[in-house]
């Protein structure tokens, strides 16, 4: 079991989770395991009832020949991308999504043939997709995204301009919608929160590092292979989200930030 992976996990699974979005009701303890970097049996145990995540994770560790789901490299390549998402079946991603996190249960048969269309066109199992092409949520809430949720759900990233006391303002672009396409607008400052008065990782920030975040919290300080990736990838399944738009679907992009 990857203790390294765990911790990770953590720093990006806490802050929907904080929101009582997915995963169970643990935030205290997964809050104790993201700011502090240790982990333990329990860690597992809670990142295991993320009822989306958790079925993404052993997908591609299954599909990888990697034993452990909270391998390091599995993690990453969920939440930044990576090359092992490149080597899943198409076939196998399809029943995932259809048998796995069971959407064949939770959305209309046009939609699903919809999504597995993208999948066929060569989508990847990478967060940003789900975010970005399935429109409702298959976490704790049954409903569907609006753009301001997308944006918050997505992993996006920034560069940090300013440290202050328990936050950072960064430089980053915002998800919008323009004649019903999806992208990223004009460069913005925002503030990102750390995840708490003793975020380990946090501390070590400063001028000029490109960071992740996740509703608005501090993830991770990002490596340019990383960053790249996370671009790559996001960049990608936006790309799928704007190829294969359904009509029923066009008023959820009509929100502007």
């Amino acid at each position: 079991m990857s203790l390294q992976g765990l911790a990770l996990c953590s720093r990006f699974s806490y802050p929907p989770n904080s929101l009582s979005l997915c995963g169970p009701e643990k935030k205290r303890d997964l809050n104790y395991y993201s700011l502090s970097g240790k982990t333990d049996k329990g860690t597992s145990e809670i990142l295991s009832q993320f009822s989306t995540l958790y079925p993404y994770l052993q997908l591609i560790a299954q599909n990888n020949n990697i034993k452990d789901p909270f391998d390091t490299r599995v993690v990453e390549a969920y939440w930044l991308g990576n090359e092992f998402l490149s080597q899943i079946p198409m076939g196998n991603f399809i029943k995932h999504l259809r048998d796995s996190i069971q959407l064949s249960k939770k959305i209309k048969r046009a939609e699903l043939e919809l999504i597995f269309g993208k999948v066929s066109a060569g989508a990847l199992p990478h967060h940003a997709f789900h975010v970005l092409n399935i429109y409702k949520r298959t976490g704790n809430i049954d409903a569907p995204y609006a753009l301001e949720t997308m944006d918050a759900c997505l992993i996006n990233w920034g560069q940090v301009k300013k440290v202050i006391p328990g936050a950072v303002i960064i430089e980053t672009k915002p998800l919008r919608s323009v004649n019903h396409k999806l992208g990223f607008g004009p460069s913005r400052q925002r503030t990102v929160m750390a995840q708490g008065e003793k975020d380990t990782l946090f501390a070590k920030m400063k001028e000029g590092d490109w960071i992740s975040y996740h509703w608005g919290y501090f993830c991770q300080k990002l490596s340019f292979r990383q960053l790249q990736n996370l671009i790559h990838h996001t960049n990608l399944s936006l790309s799928y989200a704007n190829s294969y738009l359904l009509d029923f679907h066009l008023y959820l992009l009509d929100f502007h930030l």
